[in-house]
C-alpha cells in the first residue's frame, strides 16, 4: 500500500516547501552585501513617470569607512546623494550632498535625513514594484533591489517578511 502513495509524496513535499522558498527569495531582495557593507530594506515611494523618487535604506559597515560615490539606475536620468532640509514654507526638500563617507557602524538613509534621489524617471513606479539600483562604493559596485511603497509611505512596510 505504501508503494501506491509514492507518486504523491514528492509533489506534496514540493508544494509544502514552495512558500518557504518564496519567503527566502523575498528576504534576499531586502539585503545585499559587498565586503563589509550590507544594505537592508531599500525602498522608495510610488511616483509618476518623469518625476523624481528618493530611495531609502539601512546600511551597515562592519569595516573601515567607505565612500558612497552615488548610484546608477536604468530607470532614471541620474542619481545623486541628497540630504533632507526643511524649507521656509515648512516643506521637506532634498539637496545634493555629493560623495558621502559611510563610517564604521551604520547609517540610516531615511525620509528625514539622507537618501538617493533618482532624477527624471523613465517609468512610473507603482506600489509593489521592484527595480535594481547600483550603489557605487569606493572601488566597487553593489546591486540592490528597491521596493516601491505607497506614495505617502514614511518607512519600509516589511510586508510579507519579518526581521
Amino acid at each position: 500500500m505504501t508503494s501506491s502513495l509514492r507518486p504523491f509524496v514528492l509533489p506534496l513535499l514540493l508544494l509544502t516547501s514552495a512558500p518557504a522558498l518564496a519567503q527566502d527569495h523575498a528576504h534576499d531582495d531586502h539585503e545585499a552585501s559587498l565586503g563589509a557593507i550590507t544594505v537592508i530594506h531599500a525602498w522608495t515611494r510610488a511616483t509618476a513617470e518623469g518625476g523624481d523618487a528618493v530611495v531609502f535604506f539601512e546600511i551597515e559597515n562592519a569595516g573601515d569607512p567607505v565612500v558612497l560615490n552615488g548610484a546608477e539606475a536604468e530607470i532614471a536620468g541620474s542619481v545623486e546623494v541628497v540630504g533632507a532640509t526643511m524649507g521656509a514654507d515648512g516643506a521637506m526638500a532634498y539637496q545634493p550632498v555629493g560623495e558621502f563617507q559611510l563610517p564604521g557602524g551604520g547609517v540610516d538613509f531615511d525620509p528625514n535625513g539622507l537618501g538617493l534621489r533618482l532624477n527624471d524617471l523613465t517609468v512610473e513606479l507603482k506600489e509593489g514594484d521592484h527595480f535594481p539600483l547600483h550603489l557605487l562604493l569606493g572601488d566597487g559596485e553593489l546591486e540592490i533591489s528597491v521596493e516601491v511603497e505607497a506614495s505617502d509611505a514614511m518607512a519600509h512596510s516589511h510586508a510579507g517578511h519579518s526581521h
